[in-house]
């Protein structure tokens, strides 16, 4: 099934702030998960989805970089690139706004952290069926397993917490929050409950920043540039805009036709309502639905628990994910999932069990990886030990170094006799002989700044 009504954008040009420890110098998309860079998991969705081509929103100066990245992974889909400027610090709704000219109609938009092997068709039939102004996606925060993050300040599995009103007869998204937006208690409008009377309040589920939207709200966020993200700002809007409708326009009077069209096209509603012949269409042709006559439209979605589904946006969360793809990569990929071991590895480890390898890495004899990603790249000398890790592109691993439970970022090398576990090792840090380390950051001065 395909969806020429429907263009697909993957949002791929955040750096990261909330690991900077793991992102500093780095395309954030193109962290390891797995034996693939973290942006081939949205892609591929869209291409088991149905969607033939998406376009990529990077920052100029990443471009390449990501391009080539995605050239060798197996996908079909076809990309198109749209560039952000590299000093700029574009939200998900500003990013949209200035790629506008690349957006013809209504749009899928899915973040490059977001994995899953849920297909997005039944997100489209909701879409669809409701003429709904934005269809959402949430996930099940209790089918993530507890792990625990390497660093110095090494906890279990958390999340922040949201409040997530659904209605249940009509999957409408009424409310929206966080747990931190409130004391010990939260008042809900009347006008909502004389609306919608009851509806569901949920608490451990969360966005996953994938949204199908109808063209029109691209228009609109053009035209007002007042709001900087989707989650945060665009949704709560349109949530409360539900309960609204147009104002009647002004008596006109001599003089003052452009004036009242400056005031219509600050109004979400001038963009929402479609004009007079295809809202007369859409009433003959749309079958009746729960509160069908309303304007705007926002649904929600919770991913079933059939389906594994997170976003890559904490440290927590990249371990788990990590941790997850390994040990059921052929149950989450289909059924005919790509290797694991890349075919241009050079692997002569005999004591693997759950790992993944990806291109031009060398591991050397008696060597032991179990529960492990290795990226890009890397050199594994003999004699080590590692369990339970992410190795990303060029680290170098000398011999006789245990390794357990760290995370080891680009171009980092360790040191042979070196035994550390539950730490970060930065970007092009040199961890010297015979290190003994455990819960610590191990990174130059710059990789430490908290953004």
């Amino acid at each position: 099934m395909s969806f020429p009504s429907i263009q697909a954008v993957v949002l791929a040009a955040g750096t990261g702030t909330r690991y900077p420890e793991l992102t500093s110098g780095v395309p954030k998309c193109l962290m390891p998960v797995g034996p693939f860079p973290m942006i081939f998991y949205p892609l591929l969705t869209l291409q088991k989805s149905g969607f033939q081509d998406a376009t990529v929103i990077v920052l100029e100066t990443q471009r390449s970089e990501i391009q080539q990245a995605i050239e060798r992974t197996p996908l079909s889909i076809k990309v198109d690139f749209a560039t952000l400027p590299a000093d700029s610090d574009f939200g998900t709704a500003e990013s949209l706004v200035h790629i506008h000219h690349k957006i013809d109609r209504d749009i899928v938009v899915i973040s490059c952290d977001f994995i899953s092997n849920y297909h997005l068709q039944p997100l489209v039939a909701l879409f669809d069926e409701n003429d709904a102004s934005i269809a959402t996606l949430f996930y099940d925060t209790e089918n993530l397993p507890a792990v625990t993050i390497p660093g110095p300040k090494s906890t279990k599995h958390q999340n922040e917490r949201e409040l997530v009103g659904i209605h249940s007869a009509s999957n409408r998204l009424v409310f929206t929050g966080y747990f931190s937006d409130f004391d010990q208690s939260f008042d809900v409008s009347g006008k909502l409950l004389r609306r919608f009377g009851r509806f569901s309040m949920n608490t451990k589920i969360l966005d996953s920043h994938v949204y199908i939207m109808k063209k029109w709200i691209v228009d609109y966020l053009v035209s007002c540039r007042s709001f900087e993200t989707i989650k945060n700002e665009v949704i709560p809007h349109l949530v409360k805009k539900q309960l609204s409708k147009p104002k009647p326009p002004p008596e006109m009077e001599a003089g003052a036709s452009e004036y009242n069209v400056n005031v219509r096209m600050d109004d979400i509603f001038h963009y929402a309502c479609d004009g007079d012949v295809a809202r007369k269409l859409n009433e003959k042709t749309n079958k009746s639905t729960p509160y069908s006559e309303d304007i705007i439209k926002v649904f929600a979605q919770v991913l079933p628990k059939e389906f594994f589904g997170l976003r890559v946006n904490t440290v927590t969360n990249y371990v788990a994910a990590n941790r997850i793809l390994l040990a059921d990569w052929e149950t989450l990929m289909g059924p005919t999932p790509p290797a694991l071991i890349s075919p241009s590895a050079n692997n002569k480890c005999t004591q693997m069990n759950l790992c993944a390898v990806a291109e031009n890495s060398t591991i050397g004899e008696k060597t032991s990886l179990k529960n492990s990603t290795i990226g890009a790249n890397c050199t594994i000398s003999l004699k080590t030990r590692i369990t339970d890790s992410v190795l990303m592109k060029g680290v170098t691993i000398e011999e006789g170094v245990t390794i357990e439970n760290c995370i080891i970022c680009d171009n980092a090398i360790v040191r042979q006799g070196s035994v550390i576990k539950n730490c970060i090792v930065g970007r092009f840090y040199v961890v010297q002989d015979d290190t003994k380390a455990e819960k610590q950051l191990l990174a130059h001065s710059e990789a430490c700044i908290e953004i």
